[in-house]
């Protein structure tokens, strides 16, 4: 299923004070719906989450393979489950601001996208989980045996997904992440060299330059792609630095290294103004990126690996290009992981696990239920849609679509008629398999309990994105910098942290610990050139 709203629009145009605001008051955990074992279970469903909707009407299943694969599936789970119906609600699932207030009104469906709730936010999600916005599903995630099937690219996540030793979501989906989609086709025909694992923004640079035509870019950054550089060498990561001393125990230093940022950032301007060979704007979504990239406005983009396997007819589907031309889409679209930094720093590209939340005001029975249909619906339900839909269409690029490529439970495609590596090509997959096995960076979720609230929002760093990929002229990198630094550390010092300094402080030495055991095993030219120093100088002492 293709979400009509992504990932990146809603990070754009939800904010975070919509969600504290909904968020504040804990939920009761008494139970609205559900009742006593062997009473009708009526499960509320309002699309949007993957297998957990309602039955489909005659003239739907009729109408399409899929809809009359996902009826037959649900079927069977409902007559090993006498007692259960599900009931249509009309909800906007992907509007933060409906769901949330469906939730705190008591109106939610049984199960919804948690991750809208907390606009993809870990530490929201946390904190969201905290304050008791979804159901704590801990025991009927073990009764449906979850966790032991997950895949070995998903578990690892998703065990992350923790608040103390208890669960309050269940996993949706996974995909590797973000990556550069790029024209194969048109790199090979101009003799130019193709991405590698280990390609850099430099090389980026170069590639974007030698396919930039009179009606063609090399390359669109939409949103905030135009940090990429910067990403991939940690700025913003060396920039926010621990500071116990603080009622926010953190402060902002962009300056204290500057000196490798104003290369990355100006390099990042001479694309869009030098060199002339980037489309950006910070109100494109990656749904107009897609656009432009299929239409040949450009010849990369920088978005969400699901947006190579869309199925065909799907618009701005990639496959669609590539019938046009008369070729697989193999020998037109290509697509790699995130560039590395320049002292190695390995890829920004990072798997993640989508997840469900359940309604705080399910119990018992009625909550067992809603968890049990959607294992079903992603483990023996999925095989049986997948497999219905190949057996009707005979078309494996109709029955792998987007994240069904790298399901989140282990066992399932060798269930399959098909695989996709016939849907989309050995050299996709292959990328998508090196993908997901990239290691998790530690990441400061794992490590820092949820804050009651906060703290500075993105706003002043988002501004400060925009005027580099937008403003002519020369401009002093370094002003902004300080300039940066000093706003948000302004911002930071009107909150104050809820945590306590020597719990901060042992959190704190754990987490940048297990950063330089990280670094130093995969990026050892990166530990030694760059991240040694800063942990010795920087951040130990600001922790004794």
């Amino acid at each position: 299923m293709i979400d009509g709203t992504t990932r990146r629009q809603l990070l754009k145009t939800m904010s975070t004070a919509t969600f504290l605001a909904l968020g504040g008051g804990v939920l009761s955990a008494c139970s609205r719906s559900g009742g006593a074992s062997g009473a009708d279970v009526v499960l509320t469903v309002a699309g949007g989450v993957a297998g957990f909707d309602a039955m489909p009407t005659a003239k739907e299943q009729k109408a399409n393979p899929s809809t009359k694969a996902y009826a037959d599936a649900l079927s069977a789970w409902l007559k090993d489950n006498p007692g259960v119906r599900t009931k249509q609600v009309s909800l906007n699932v992907w509007d933060q601001q409906a769901l949330s207030t469906a939730i705190t009104g008591g109106t939610a469906p049984a199960a919804f996208p948690a991750d809208v709730v907390s606009a993809w936010n870990q530490a929201q999600l946390a904190a969201a989980s905290k304050q008791g916005l979804f159901a704590d599903v801990t025991d009927q995630l073990k009764a449906h045996k979850v966790e032991e099937n997950l895949t070995d690219y998903a578990k690892p996540i998703f065990m992350r997904k923790k608040v103390g030793d208890r669960f309050f979501v269940a996993p949706r989906v996974y995909n590797v992440g973000t990556g550069i989609h790029y024209r194969l086709d048109l790199i090979r025909q101009a003799g130019l060299k193709e991405p590698t694992p280990d390609w850099t923004w430099d090389d980026v640079r170069e590639l974007a330059r030698g396919l930039t035509t009179e009606s063609r870019k090399g390359m669109v950054l939409q949103g905030s792609g135009v940090n990429g550089p910067m990403n991939a060498d940690g700025m913003d990561f060396h920039a926010h630095v621990p500071a116990p001393e603080t009622g926010w125990n953190w402060r902002w230093d962009y300056l204290g290294q500057a000196d490798r940022w104003i290369p990355l950032i100006q390099g990042a301007r001479d694309m869009i103004f030098k060199d002339q060979s980037i489309l950006s704007d910070v109100s494109m979504t990656d749904t107009d990126a897609r656009a432009a990239f299929v239409r040949g406005d450009v010849a990369m983009q920088h978005n969400t690996v699901v947006y190579y396997d869309v199925p065909p007819g799907t618009e701005d589907a990639p496959t669609d290009l590539a019938k046009k031309l008369g070729k697989p889409i193999w020998d037109v679209v290509g697509w790699t992981t995130e560039p590395v930094g320049r002292n190695g720093r390995g890829s920004a590209t990072q798997g993640q696990v989508d997840t469900v939340g359940f309604s705080p005001d399910l119990a018992g029975e009625a909550l067992d239920k809603s968890v049990s249909l959607l294992a079903y619906m992603q483990t023996e339900g999925w095989v049986r849609q997948r497999t219905a839909v190949y057996e009707a269409t005979k078309d494996p690029q109709r029955v792998f679509v987007q994240e069904d490529i790298t399901p989140v439970y282990k066992g399932l495609l060798e269930k399959l008629p098909s695989s996709p590596d016939e849907a989309w090509g050995e050299p996709f997959m292959d990328q998508v398999r090196r993908a997901a096995q990239i290691p998790l960076v530690p990441s400061d979720v794992w490590f820092f309990p949820a804050e009651a609230n906060q703290g500075p929002t993105t706003t002043v760093r988002d501004d400060m994105t925009s005027r580099w990929a937008n403003e002519r002229g020369d401009i002093d990198l370094r002003a902004d910098l300080t300039n940066l630094g000093a706003t948000l550390n302004k911002q930071a010092a009107s909150f104050t942290s809820s945590t306590g300094d020597d719990e901060f402080v042992k959190n704190a030495l754990a987490f940048y610990e297990a950063n330089a055991e990280y670094w130093q095993e995969n990026a050892p030219e990166y530990y030694q050139n760059v991240f040694r120093d800063w942990y010795e100088d920087t951040v130990m002492p600001a922790l004794k």
